[in-house]
């Protein structure tokens, strides 16, 4: 059983895109997902109470936040499935999991430290805005759908050997909740690069998975984040246009995306948005 656990700040109209692709390409794979979701104003609030109110997917668990630290802590203590995928709101899968959640755990042998759905053999290109900096994956044993490789083997800013992401990555829940909990953060950022590089220390799998092409990429058309990360540098939305347009009656067209779906080569990419009334 495998559970996902959604961050989301600002962003009620990129989280239903989100909602919307796992609807379309990964419904079934997780048994539940539970939202955790913040509004700064009372408008980014009531986008959330109106994406509530559409009931995309019927296995979500919405709680409000309170206190990052200690909500994110406490979603990983209780959870209650074996493994959990962490994903933050401007994600989206952009086609089919070809493989199960009983296939997924399967694939997760002693070695194994964590299921990526962002990566695959195709995700060459290791920064969206520089095209000249490529990696190409190679020492890697391979089956029908997945593709397994030493991430420790490669630099720990680079994407086949950064394992610790909310991109899509699946993990055991014990573990993550086991790590988590052993080191101070305050904040997602601090923990992602506290966790990326105490991991190569504090655990013995040194082994990631992927399907063998990617399945998930994140769409960086603005940043909630603070300290802020580089977005909006070819195609900017502000979360408050983004709001405004979803609480004008419109929506992010998902099907009006696919030209982005297209010969995919990274796991961020900004790409233009079209809008279609609800």
């Amino acid at each position: 059983m495998i559970n996902a656990l959604v961050l989301s700040k600002d962003r009620a109209c990129q989280l239903r895109l989100l909602l919307e692709s796992i609807k379309r390409y990964a419904n079934g794979f997780f048994n539940e997902i539970r939202i955790i979701y913040t509004g700064s104003n009372s408008l980014y609030r009531e986008g959330y109470r109106k994406l509530q109110s559409e009931n995309i997917l019927h296995n979500l668990v919405w709680q409000k936040e309170k206190e990052f630290v200690p909500d994110f802590l406490e979603a990983l203590n209780s959870c209650k499935s074996q493994y959990i995928c962490g994903i933050v709101d401007d994600c989206l899968f952009y086609k089919q999991i070809p493989i199960t959640w009983q296939q997924a755990e399967a694939a997760f042998e002693d070695d194994v430290f964590c299921l990526s759905f962002r990566l695959g053999l195709n995700t060459t290109m290791q920064y969206y805005l520089n095209h000249e900096q490529r990696y190409i994956l190679e020492d890697f044993v391979t089956n029908a759908y997945l593709v397994k490789w030493n991430w420790k083997n490669w630099g720990s800013t680079q994407n086949y050997g950064y394992p610790i992401s909310l991109d899509g990555h699946v993990f055991r829940t014990e573990e993550l909740r086991d790590l988590s909990n052993k080191y101070k953060f305050d904040y997602l950022r601090q923990w992602e690069g506290v966790l990326a590089g105490k991991s190569r220390e504090d655990t013995h799998r040194d082994q990631m998975i992927a399907c063998r092409q990617s399945v998930l990429f994140s769409s960086p058309a603005n940043c909630v984040q603070d300290p802020p990360l580089i977005s909006g540098q070819l195609f900017p939305y502000t979360e408050e246009k983004l709001n405004n347009v979803y609480l004008n009656g419109e929506a992010i067209d998902f099907d009006g995306m696919e030209y982005a779906f297209q010969n995919v080569v990274w796991c961020h990419n900004e790409a233009p948005l079209t809008f279609k009334r609800m």
